[in-house]
């Protein structure tokens, strides 16, 4: 009886070695957001204020708190390096509206047929509201423009965590390129008392 109870025993430890040695998941790198290839604009005023008023509800539907990259944070890394203050008074105030990702659960076929098809099984809806403000010395506003952007992307059922996290860090980072594209045009456009470049 012991002989059988120590080849059990010899047989579960081997089979818990195995499982220990069973390779982890890798877990990708995603590339860094950058608008390093665009000339930033020099504005005329003495301070850069990035201010996020939108506050993320830290729980589904809601899935920003759970992104490689969310909306607000892509925001605040294109204010950086596209907004510079190069004058002696005055601020420039990036206010960040919106920011939010939202997952919904869409139906799926579960009958036979089901088996034998590649379905989506969420959907993320992305929204981006942002302001850039000029405001003088005694904190005043004096101009500002707005760009909004909105986005969604699905995934596939049986999706990896990596798979689904280049589809959140894509859904922020087209969500931030198409605010700098609309921001591209707005800043010139009715700021262009600030801009000294």
């Amino acid at each position: 009886m012991s002989f059988r109870l120590s080849r059990l025993m010899l047989a579960l430890a081997g089979a818990l070695a195995l499982a220990a040695c069973e390779a982890q998941p890798v877990v990708q790198k995603l590339p860094e957001l950058s608008f390093a290839d665009k000339r930033p604009f020099q504005l005329n005023v003495g301070q850069l204020e990035i201010v996020p008023e939108y506050q993320p509800t830290g729980r589904k539907p809601n899935v920003e708190h759970l992104m490689p990259l969310s909306p607000e944070n892509a925001t605040v890394r294109w204010a950086q390096d596209r907004l510079r203050p190069m004058g002696k008074s005055g601020f420039a105030r990036v206010l960040i509206k919106d920011a939010k990702v939202v997952e919904v659960t869409l139906q799926t076929d579960t009958g036979f047929t089901g088996m034998f098809k590649d379905q989506q099984s969420e959907r993320y809806e992305g929204s981006l509201d942002v302001a850039i403000q000029i405001l003088d010395e005694r904190h005043f506003p004096i101009a500002d423009v707005v760009a909004r952007a909105n986005r969604t992307h699905t995934v596939a059922e049986g999706a990896t965590l990596n798979e689904r996290d280049k589809v959140l860090y894509d859904l922020s980072e087209g969500l931030i390129r198409d605010i700098d594209t609309q921001m591209e045009s707005l800043v010139r456009t009715y700021l262009s008392r600030w801009v000294m470049n």
